[in-house]
């Protein structure tokens, strides 16, 4: 009994040498060592998780809405006007002088000053009217184009990213009423495509931005308008040839990025 005693104090010292080797140790100035707790893991794990969260927040764009109004000028030169009865065609030509336009679109615009630098990308779908009209005693007339489609632009920002001017280009489906001498002539569906340009200004500290913009409409298909005993064709041929009506328009616009 009396020889396993000293082997169990010599383990226990050798047990307690090596806790204390495997515990970091700091001196403070007394002299004294003192065991060194490790580091807790759990800051560190909340900073990772605040960086994924910023990293998740981070948005290369915002969705954003806008609704304008302006003015267009609708003409088409190569219209033709078919009597039903003899296949005889009379060439037929428009030129409106004025014609109100509202717009109405939705869609996501980039802008990511990290990865692109000034540039800006949009793409949105776009609804549009334009229309004019005159009436006398028991005579009027009328165009009426209902504009469906998706547009693109590309912009670059200038002046502290508050000014950017952009270019771009839009398609898609319209349907045309007309009205002459006081009878209607239904509607046709035909499509239509328009490059345009602009400038846009985002008001500062707020969502809001003011666009003005031009563009040049081509309208094609629209044939098939029925009058008393004639068929109206106010773009036959549609093609290399020019056969469109066109539509130079100007608007100006007002929007809100969420």
């Amino acid at each position: 009994m009396t020889n396993r005693l000293p082997a169990l104090s010599l383990f226990g010292h050798l047990f307690a040498a090596a806790s204390l080797f495997a515990t970091p140790l700091v001196l403070p100035e007394d002299g004294v060592l003192v065991p060194h707790a490790p580091p807790d893991p759990k800051p560190q794990a909340a900073l990772l998780s605040a960086g994924m969260r910023a990293a998740s927040k981070h948005s290369s764009g915002s969705w954003y809405l806008s609704i304008g109004m302006g003015t267009g000028f609708p003409q088409y030169n190569d219209g033709e006007v078919v009597n039903d009865r003899t296949g005889a065609i009379e060439p037929f030509k428009a030129d409106t002088s004025f014609a109100f336009t509202s717009l109405l679109s939705t869609g996501y615009r980039w802008f990511d000053p990290e990865r692109w630098g000034h540039w800006c990308f949009d793409i949105d779908f776009v609804g549009a009217y334009l229309g004019s009209g005159h009436g006398a005693p028991n005579e009027s007339s009328a165009i009426n184009l209902g504009f469906l489609g998706l547009r693109g632009r590309l912009g670059y920002r200038i002046l502290e990213d508050r000014v950017e001017p952009f270019v771009g280009f839009a398609g898609g489906g319209v349907v045309v009423n007309t009205e002459s001498a006081s009878v209607n002539h239904g509607e046709v569906w035909g499509y239509w495509f328009a490059p345009g340009c602009g400038l846009r200004y985002y008001i500062p500290r707020s969502r809001w931005s003011v666009t003005v913009e031009g563009l040049f409409r081509f309208v094609g298909g629209v044939n098939g308008l029925s009058a008393p005993g004639a068929t109206i064709n106010e773009t036959p041929h549609a093609g290399l040839d020019g056969h469109w009506i066109y539509v130079p328009v100007g608007v100006v616009a007002l929007g809100y990025r969420f």
